[in-house]
């Protein structure tokens, strides 16, 4: 059942064009409801399939809704996310279909590496 606070919540996520943390909802919900109630439907919503998460580096969970279908570029300096609509997976998951017989019903994709600022303040990575 969604209620008052998980519509919410919800809302907030699918309106969003990149992945937010219950930290994000919490700031763009002003401060409302309070952080805890935020993780609680997090944890439900995606445990009834509205939303997925994304955890880069084994840190931060990061959510996003089902219904966009999201990639992700992680700069591991300064944690910026941005999005990319372009999807190469198609191919590989044929492939893979037929390899291991699987059914494949979601993927998750994402580039670790230096954003463009990032690139330029670290030295060495000037590629």
């Amino acid at each position: 059942m969604l209620t008052k606070w998980r519509k919410l919540v919800l809302d907030v996520i699918n309106s969003s064009e990149k992945p937010l943390n219950a930290e994000d909802i919490y700031r763009l919900n002003n401060f409302k409801p309070n952080l805890s109630t935020v993780y609680r439907a997090l944890n439900y919503l995606e445990k009834k399939s509205y939303i997925s998460s994304v955890s880069f580096d084994g840190g931060t969970k990061y959510y996003f809704s089902k219904d966009k279908h999201f990639h992700f570029l992680y700069c591991t300096n300064c944690g910026k996310i941005e999005v990319f609509e372009e999807c190469m997976a198609s191919e590989l998951e044929k492939k893979i279909k037929n390899k291991f017989g699987y059914l494949i019903t979601d993927h998750v994709f994402y580039f670790k590496g230096l954003c463009k600022k990032c690139r330029k303040e670290v030295k060495g990575h000037e590629k």
